[in-house]
């Protein structure tokens, strides 16, 4: 009992000296992680409902509800999926560079929309809205 507190109270204090040489020194160098400019930071996936198109909130909540299903809220937290605009049977996904590919995975997962069946089928994933609203026809 003595000798596990003893051993317990050296470990506390070397991981302490550690600590505060580590600091002290800048043994550990910190970097803050930024987007610089040539770092594009969203995704936009263009994607096409078929047979009918459907208001932005009714797709973007199905949306979310397939992605939390396929890969939980995390996932849901890490992509961010927000349907930016529909036109005629398109629409283009807003999502996170890190989470896209879990949007484009989770977009056959929605199956209806208020009680009707949809299928919403990925075309292509660019990295401006100006290419996406070009690749749908919208000038």
């Amino acid at each position: 009992m003595i000798g596990q507190l003893l051993i317990d109270v050296v470990i506390f204090i070397w991981l302490v000296i550690l600590t505060l040489y580590s600091i002290r020194y800048k043994v550990i160098y910190f970097k803050k992680l930024r987007a610089g400019k040539n770092v594009k930071v969203k995704r936009y996936i263009v994607f096409e409902m078929i047979p009918t198109p459907f208001p932005q909130a009714e797709l973007e909540s199905a949306i979310r509800n397939a992605v939390k299903e396929l890969g939980g809220k995390a996932w849901l937290e890490i992509s961010n999926p927000k349907v930016i605009l529909t036109y005629q049977n398109y629409g283009v996904i807003s999502s996170t560079r890190a989470g896209y590919k879990i949007v484009i995975a989770s977009l056959p997962l929605v199956k209806s929309i208020n009680g009707q069946e949809v299928l919403l089928v990925p075309r292509r994933t660019t990295g401006s809205l100006k290419r996406a609203k070009k690749l749908i026809g919208i000038r």
